[in-house]
């Protein structure tokens, strides 16, 4: 019996290890595919976008144990285009590139933060804020507006709120406006943004403050017992689920699509800045927002990963960005610290090109 289990080990093994080290490398470029072609259009995808990626990594000490036991070490090399993948296209590396600052142009710092409705309190989440001294401030998810509104009241020269949103700036305000809202599945919605016009050092700036839908109603309301257990029960494919999730997906895709076209209307210059809820490869995010230039890839490094941010877990997460149109470039970029909120703030410099 041992010496047949060995034959079929021997005639197996090899055949296992070859089709995984093939078939891993494959696995995740298709994967990276269908978020980035098909992404929040199917409910699966849509989902996947928001897990972890670094779950994508575990089969690796697996297949490369296998081709190592079987003596196939050419397909380890294979297994290095499966690193690249999972770390730069799944995980979204980006490595440091030169983005130096002209010592003699203006710069303007500027610093967009989910505050949680600032269940940590008003005095950490201006902590934070005056870690940065940034020159204009973009807050959203603002909730109980008072005390955040008072203490930076005594810090800048502008200071605007709207529904869940504020502006705080060392500038002058020109013009504001706060969009209509939109018509979803016969309802008004609201948009979930806000324009102002501060007149800077770079010049008159169209700023937006964005925070469109987030999924965590749909994922709450699917959640069961586990988001991954509906995944793989298929639970997900059903049609309540998928109606559910289409509904979330497609309203945070119409607050996009309304901001970015208003966006585009703009003869100043435009920096978008907020909680968008669009992860890397996201379908709807390279559809609206490709034309804007990423303040994180463009000057940070690292993953950027701002949410969720607790004292008990790391983020997986880069859903917080500050984009800007062409006539500005990014010359720095960094990440919070902070838990005061369950997002990190961004912080990005910017100069006129």
């Amino acid at each position: 019996m041992r010496s047949r289990l060995r034959r079929l080990a021997a005639r197996w093994l090899p055949r296992l290890a070859l089709a995984l080290g093939v078939g891993y490398p494959v696995a995740l470029v298709a994967v990276t595919a269908a978020m980035r072609f098909i992404g929040e259009a199917w409910p699966v995808t849509a989902v996947a976008l928001y897990l972890p990626r670094l779950g994508f990594a575990a089969p690796l000490p697996f297949v490369a144990g296998g081709l190592l036991l079987c003596k196939m070490r050419r397909l380890l090399w294979l297994q290095l285009a499966s690193v690249v993948v999972l770390v730069f296209a799944l995980m979204g590396l980006v490595l440091p590139w030169p983005h130096s600052p002209d010592a003699g142009a203006p710069k303007l710092r500027v610093l967009s933060y989910n505050v949680d409705s600032c269940r940590a309190g008003a005095e950490r989440i201006v902590e934070e804020i005056d870690r940065y001294a940034p020159d204009v401030v973009a807050l959203q998810e603002l909730g109980e507006t008072a005390e955040t509104e008072r203490l930076l009241r005594a810090r800048y020269p502008t200071v605007d709120v709207s529904t869940q949103f504020l502006v705080a700036s060392k500038y002058p305000m020109v013009s504001s406006s706060d969009p209509q809202k939109l018509s979803y599945d016969e309802r008004l919605r609201s948009p979930r943004f806000v324009q102002r016009v501060l007149d800077t050092p770079l010049g008159r700036i169209a700023f937006y403050d964005v925070h469109p839908l987030s999924p965590r109603p749909a994922f709450n309301t699917l959640r069961g017992r586990g988001v991954r257990h509906e995944l793989f029960s298929g639970r997900l494919f059903s049609s309540a689920s998928g109606h559910l999730i289409e509904d979330n997906f497609g309203l945070r895709a119409l607050q996009v699509r309304a901001f970015a076209e208003a966006a585009a209307r703009e003869t100043d210059p435009v920096i978008l800045a907020g909680d968008t809820n669009l992860p890397e490869l996201s379908r709807v995010l390279a559809r609206n927002l490709s034309g804007y230039a990423d303040g994180f890839t463009k000057a940070g490094w690292g993953f950027g990963y701002t949410y969720p941010s607790n004292d008990k877990h790391r983020p997986w997460m880069r859903i917080d960005r500050i984009m800007a149109s062409e006539g500005l470039r990014f010359v720095g970029f960094e990440i919070g610290q902070s838990t005061a909120s369950d997002h990190l703030c961004v912080v990005a410099d910017v100069q006129r090109r």
